[in-house]
């Protein structure tokens, strides 16, 4: 992923010159080639300058999981112009985003598969959308309006609780690679991508306008909301920024950790939980403020959490590695199912007490021990 301004910005803060459809895939291939020999994919540490020239040996660079290899293929294989294709094992194949839009769950992924589950995630319905991009991000604040975002600028918008979707996009920017979205309401929502892209919205998408909430081009992977309305948007090189106007003005978090961070869980009493690469977990007391780290031992790339009504904290990630918390997120015991070895982009409470993971195996429910 794009560096800071400082290890790797010759690499990661370049443009692509044509903006030919022809010329996508190399474009995507340019972008892809970056992410694969970032450190979050295969549990390195931080880049210095010209590491990237460095032979991969000497980099100590492991084998890429095999969810990051199908990120590749389908990325660069399909174009966003087209409707999505039934699929029988939709709900096995790759999936990246989870969420819950009244009482049923959505989630979306790869081929632009957009699956509906009315039974905390046993059975999944597959909505046909008019894009085959991999879909990175889905939100609905209420049970009848959604969003999804991804790759090639796709966004998508639902007003009947995911029966049929529309693009918003004018599918022009397939240079553009978004990672989430999250609507507040029906009107107001934020999408972020790629190489600082932020886009603010606050007519339900009929309109985007460009936002820069951090000097810094860097990647922005997640955003999440507090109970009280506060936004985290968790990106790369130790970036978090927090705002407490519904997204308008955002303050940097002084973070003890320059690595990349894919996600931020907020939970009672101001607690905060961040979470990223090399099985980094940090907590905050103070919404952001100031942080303790979690002494982990298990340095795997956690890409999701989530808190289950029943009250144990969970993280996930590389390697269907879980990390489970019973005391709101002090301390944690990890937890490796002797039957699940594919790795977790996020989590959410299935609603029956019972644990969904969406992710290279798609979505499965998970009881916890």
């Amino acid at each position: 992923m794009p560096s800071q301004s400082k290890p790797g910005a010759a690499v990661y803060g370049r443009r692509w010159a044509s903006p030919a459809v022809i010329d996508r895939r190399s474009s995507l291939l340019t972008l892809v080639a970056a992410v694969l020999r970032r450190d979050f994919l295969n549990g390195g540490g931080a880049l210095g300058p010209g590491t990237l020239d460095q032979p991969p040996a000497s980099r100590g660079v492991k084998p890429l999981p095999h969810w990051v290899c199908l990120f590749l293929v389908f990325t660069l294989a399909l174009p966003a112009a087209e409707t999505s294709e039934p699929a029988p094992l939709a709900a096995k194949s790759l999936l990246v985003a989870v969420t819950r839009a009244g009482d049923r769950l959505v989630a979306v992924g790869d081929r632009g598969h957009v699956l509906l589950s009315a039974d905390q995630g046993r059975t999944w319905t597959q909505s046909v959308v008019p894009t085959r991009a991999m879909l990175t991000g889905v939100s609905f604040p209420d049970a009848q309006h959604g969003w999804a975002v991804g790759h090639d600028g796709v966004i998508l918008a639902t007003i009947d609780g995911g029966q049929i979707w529309n693009r918003q996009d004018a599918g022009i920017d397939l240079e553009t690679v978004y990672l989430d979205v999250h609507f507040r309401d029906a009107s107001n929502g934020l999408a972020v991508g790629a190489y600082g892209k932020f886009m603010v919205t606050a007519n339900g998408g009929k309109t985007w306008t460009a936002a820069h909430p951090s000097e810094d081009e860097v990647h922005y992977n997640r955003l999440t909301a507090g109970s009280d309305g506060t936004l985290y948007l968790a990106g790369e090189g130790g970036l978090l920024l927090v705002s407490r106007d519904g997204g308008k003005k955002w303050t940097k978090s002084e973070v003890p950790y320059d690595g990349s961070f894919f996600g931020a869980l907020p939970l009672e009493d101001g607690r905060v939980l961040l979470y990223g690469l090399r099985g980094h977990i940090l907590r905050s007391d103070d919404r952001g403020t100031e942080w303790t780290e979690e002494n982990n031992p298990v340095q795997v790339l956690i890409m999701g959490g989530t808190r289950l009504a029943a009250g144990p904290v969970v993280l996930a990630g590389q390697g269907g590695n879980f990390f489970v918390s019973r005391d709101a997120g002090v301390t944690f015991t990890h937890w490796k199912p002797a039957d699940f070895g594919t790795s977790v982009a996020a989590v959410i409470d299935a609603g029956d007490g019972s644990l969904l993971a969406v992710g290279e195996a798609g979505a499965v429910r998970v009881t916890l021990p």
